[in-house]
């Protein structure tokens, strides 16, 4: 079982890079400042970041390592259901990646660090989503 959670989390985390990778690269169509398929993508990196990130402290506390609380009551506890806890980690996972947070979730012990390196991918991609279509456009434009 613990193998099989350390290698979900690797995997979130493999996909985590290489969405940002793919965002980096540049796919611009000619002409056009910003694309459909460049704004579909930047979509389709949040929702994996989201997914992932989510798994990851929905993996923690699968194996009793407290990382989010609601109140009092930790996310590990087991008197919550399954449902509740994917819930609950997805909503963080987004709230975090999206934007300062609301508080009602309260990330502790290493869920700590697991949201400071989420919130600052999520501070950081749009900044590199623009600067990537602004380097692009211009460049190409010199040509």
């Amino acid at each position: 079982m613990f193998i099989m959670i350390v290698a979900f989390i690797i995997i979130a985390v493999i996909g985590v890079w290489e969405s940002m990778i793919s965002l980096m690269k540049r796919t611009r169509v000619p002409g056009s400042l910003l694309s459909v398929y460049k704004m579909f993508l930047l979509f389709i990196v949040y929702l994996t970041m989201i997914v992932a990130f989510g798994s990851i402290y929905l993996c923690l506390v699968m194996i009793d390592i407290p990382v989010l609380q609601e109140g009092a009551v930790n996310l590990s506890d087991l008197s919550l259901t399954p449902l509740v806890k994917i819930q609950s980690v997805l909503y963080f996972s987004a709230v975090t990646l999206l934007s300062v947070g609301y508080g009602d979730l309260t990330p502790i012990g290493i869920g700590r660090w697991i949201a400071i390196l989420e919130a600052l991918i999520g501070y950081l991609m749009p900044a590199a989503f623009f600067v990537t279509t602004i380097v692009d456009y211009r460049s190409s434009s010199k040509l």
